[in-house]
């Protein structure tokens, strides 16, 4: 369509659209709109299904402008299609949609900062972090340090899992020393995995009832 669109006589100063202009920008608007509604559909369906299942959830806190940032010379127009994708799959909106499905039964969601914990770059196992494994080419990883090897995506969640449940060996790494936040709070959370689960079903349970929270509250 956009190809198509381009052979037209676009508007301009002094000049008007021709109506096969017209007619390919309807039928673009129509093709995005379609998009727009699929891509929420299928937000809605799996944020629902996670939701349903578990009532703690962790993810990377994403800043998905510096992600989509525009290259420079070599690489990019393969970094045009990379930014393309990531805005495709809508990060914010999926975080926003997950985080108000568990925090609407009592659960709790923990957004880990990104730029500390490198969990694309550190090794689940020795906790070492190899710059190299930035390149988003290399999909599969090799520890030079303990041998240790997994598919890049399953060890970034490894990553997440083992800081959240405080198994990740290394310093630096617990929710503590990270000094994780909540969705809804700007209250540093300390304790364990266990711990912040039950302080925000307290939470909810007192405000069901109509209790005044404690100041020390998660959330």
């Amino acid at each position: 369509v956009a190809k198509l669109k381009r052979r037209k006589r676009a508007p301009r100063k002094g000049v008007k659209a021709s109506r096969r202009w017209k007619k390919i920008n309807r039928l673009e608007a129509k093709l995005q709109a379609k998009v727009a509604r699929q891509r929420k559909d299928w937000q809605h369906k799996v944020t629902s299904e996670i939701a349903r299942r578990y009532d703690i959830g962790v993810t990377e806190k994403l800043n998905v402008k510096n992600m989509t940032r525009k290259a420079k010379g070599k690489g990019k127009k393969r970094k045009a299609g990379l930014n393309k994708s990531i805005l495709s799959v809508g990060f914010a909106t999926l975080n926003r949609l997950l985080t108000y499905k568990i925090e609407q039964k009592g659960g709790l969601v923990l957004f880990l900062p990104t730029q500390t914990l490198k969990p694309s770059q550190r090794c689940p196992k020795c906790d070492a972090i190899h710059k190299e494994w930035a390149d988003l080419s290399n999909r599969y990883h090799v520890c030079p340090a303990c041998g240790f090897a997994i598919e890049r995506d399953r060890g970034t969640v490894m990553i997440l899992y083992n800081v959240a449940t405080n198994q990740q060996p290394g310093l630096g790494t617990s929710l503590v020393s990270l000094g994780c936040f909540s969705s809804t709070s700007e209250t540093r959370y300390t304790g364990s995995m266990k711990q912040l689960g039950q302080r925000k079903r307290q939470k909810s349970r007192r405000k069901a009832d109509g209790e005044t929270p404690p100041a020390c509250a998660v959330g």
